[in-house]
């Protein structure tokens, strides 16, 4: 059986590191050792921690690293925020992440 942290990095798909998913646990009431059963992965607590580290790899870097890398598309991030924003209207959270809207481009009078 997994346990909560084996969980966690599941959900996401990312090289999150142990220091945030500790963060994340100890805000949440949550223990990283314990085994993730049912009742422990359908709670208020572990989904609101599922929803603040996705929110957390939404703006997180890419990572190349040797032969390793790890890209997320802005649509990727965008899809992970908005999961993460549906889990926290769910559940009555307030951390709401605000929509981002970026522009990339040259803006001028000469091009």
């Amino acid at each position: 059986m997994n346990t909560v942290i084996e969980s966690l990095k599941g959900a996401v798909g990312y090289p999150v590191p142990d220091r945030v998913l500790a963060d994340v646990a100890s805000i949440r009431g949550l223990a990283l050792e314990d085994e993730a059963t049912e009742s422990v992965l359908t709670s208020t607590s572990y989904m609101l921690a599922k929803a603040d580290v996705m929110r957390w790899v939404s703006f997180a870097p890419n990572v190349h690293q040797a032969d390793l890398s790890y890209d997320l598309l802005y649509s990727d991030r965008e899809q992970m925020r908005k999961l993460a924003n549906a889990i926290y209207g769910d559940l009555g959270d307030g951390n709401y992440i605000p929509e981002v809207k970026t522009k990339f481009g040259y803006k001028g009078s000469r091009l």
